[in-house]
């Protein structure tokens, strides 16, 4: 069924606003819950906040940083899923203080949790910030497949905008038939269904994760090269959206 599950959008509500729930407000909210489910903040001086000068016209937009520490996180969460075998999420996301050099500079930018482990693995989708040895700015989109081995489908796309926002978009299918498509873009580019910047082949199917229970917004899990080449990196998100089946796009 069409049903939008939840838009979090960081222009209403402060950093994140129900497109149904009233009117933007004048000043950021010191507090980012609610609306979103919950905060997962930890390691070091990692920090989460809501912070003035969103994107596409919203007022608020997320920061997120990170302390100097393995298991750093400065996530928000979103408990709305639940076990969803269709799930289309976007959001808006800005490396601009963040380097792009070396290959293993990498961190987490956004979560979609499946209700168990399976296979060893509990992420149905990860998607990191990483550097290149070029030091191009990309993200690595990294999903649960049951091919024997890793069990990790992956593919790596540099994104259009180094210095800026730049709009990411997925549509997860879980099952024995199960596929991802995505969308990665400027904010001004105008984006269709059926026109994705690419598919990423789950070989052997996700049908053993069940479904999208969980999402997290921001950075997390930092590498040692990201601690050292990003230490005082921060990445801004907003316009977060998550539904079922119909297609976001610049909505």
């Amino acid at each position: 069924m069409n049903t939008k599950m939840k838009t979090l959008s960081l222009a209403v509500l402060g950093l994140v606003g129900f497109a149904a729930a009233g009117a933007a407000m004048a000043q950021c909210p010191a507090s980012l819950v609610p609306p979103w489910s919950a905060l997962n903040v930890g390691g070091g001086t990692s920090a989460a906040s809501s912070v003035s000068g969103g994107y596409a016209g919203t007022q608020c937009r997320l920061s997120s940083a990170l302390g100097n520490n393995g298991a750093a996180r400065a996530q928000v969460r979103d408990d709305t899923p639940a076990n969803e075998a269709r799930y289309r999420a976007q959001f808006i996301f800005d490396p601009t203080s963040m380097s792009g050099t070396n290959g293993t500079n990498q961190a987490d930018i956004f979560l979609a949790n499946a209700p168990a482990a399976f296979n060893g693995l509990l992420r149905l989708v990860q998607i990191k910030f990483s550097g290149s040895g070029a030091g191009t700015k990309r993200i690595v989109i990294n999903a649960a497949c049951n091919n024997g081995g890793t069990n990790v489908c992956s593919v790596p796309v540099d994104l259009p905008v180094q210095g800026g926002p730049n709009r990411i978009e997925i549509d997860l299918t879980v099952g024995a038939g199960g596929s991802l498509r995505y969308w990665v873009s400027n904010l001004a580019t105008s984006t269709s269904d059926g026109s994705p910047t690419g598919t990423l082949s789950l070989t052997g199917g996700n049908a053993g994760w069940v479904g999208v229970d969980q999402a997290y917004l921001g950075l997390a899990s930092p590498t040692a090269n990201y601690r050292t080449i990003n230490a005082a990196g921060v990445g801004y998100f907003d316009q977060f959206d998550s539904r079922r089946q119909t297609f976001i796009g610049s909505n």
